[in-house]
């Protein structure tokens, strides 16, 4: 583990490269450039929050922050699931033509993501400060831990998704089905109360990891309270299942990755 981390690092000016070569690709040839990824939830977040605040008969000024926060992390989340199937595929030709470590190319899929999700949350901070400036620090204070907790989830999710999918090529059809699923029984835009009809949503909503993950980033930014400890532990402990599985299948399938491309 210690020499494979050596090489990942003494790649690093390679794989660094790579996150840049993908960010500036993901813009390309776009009028709006980077400023699309800070419009785009705020875009989506004024066409949901008009459409289901009438449905639920929420107030527009509480329900959009809450909306639009559950965009941008479940973004993270889901762009690791589905977009990252493609980190190894994409890899192909340097796969081919030289003998790095294979994780280098799930990492540079996560880190995008994670700088993407940064991008993002700006907005979030907008509106908070314009809105709610009193949770505007709390919120700066406990954003990088939170994209350090999201960075290794994002990254254990992409390489179980990037070895899943170039060894069962179905796979992204059938993880966008999971997660659509997953959607709609998480809090994303669906409100705590909305849980609260039975004792057995009660804990779906409690036990579902998603929930926690969420609460890294509403409770500072819209509730002004420090994220509590159980959205900590459910959150890492999250990630230590992810980067579990992800080892095992890394152990498993690296060797023959070249046979499955």
């Amino acid at each position: 583990m210690k020499v494979y981390i050596q090489k990942i690092y003494q790649t690093r000016y390679f794989w660094s490269h790579l996150v840049r070569a993908e960010l500036k690709n993901k813009f390309r040839r776009s009028k709006l450039g980077i400023l699309w990824t800070f419009m785009n939830p705020l875009l989506l977040t004024a066409l949901m929050s008009t459409v289901f605040g009438v449905v639920f008969k929420m107030p527009f000024s509480d329900y959009a922050p809450y909306v639009l926060s559950g965009l941008i992390v479940w973004d993270l989340v889901s762009s690791s699931f589905i977009g990252g199937g493609y980190s190894i595929l994409t890899a192909e030709q340097y796969i081919r033509q030289f003998n790095h470590p294979v994780l280098i190319y799930t990492l540079r899929s996560s880190l995008v993501s994670t700088i993407t999700f940064l991008i993002s949350i700006a907005s979030l901070g907008l509106w908070v400060l314009f809105m709610n400036p009193e949770n505007i620090f709390l919120g700066i204070v406990t954003l990088p831990l939170t994209t350090l907790l999201y960075f290794f989830l994002s990254w254990a999710v992409t390489t179980i998704a990037g070895f899943l999918n170039v060894k069962y090529r179905d796979y992204p059809q059938v993880i966008a089905l999971v997660i659509q699923a997953v959607w709609y029984v998480s809090p994303v835009f669906f409100k705590k109360e909305m849980f609260s009809s039975s004792p057995a949503l009660e804990a779906a909503f409690f036990f579902n990891p998603i929930t926690h993950i969420l609460n890294l980033v509403r409770n500072p930014f819209l509730n002004g309270t420090v994220p509590s400890s159980s959205d900590y532990i459910f959150t890492i402990v999250t990630i230590l299942i992810m980067a579990l599985l992800a080892g095992a299948l890394y152990k498993k399938n690296h060797s023959k990755v070249i046979f499955y491309l």
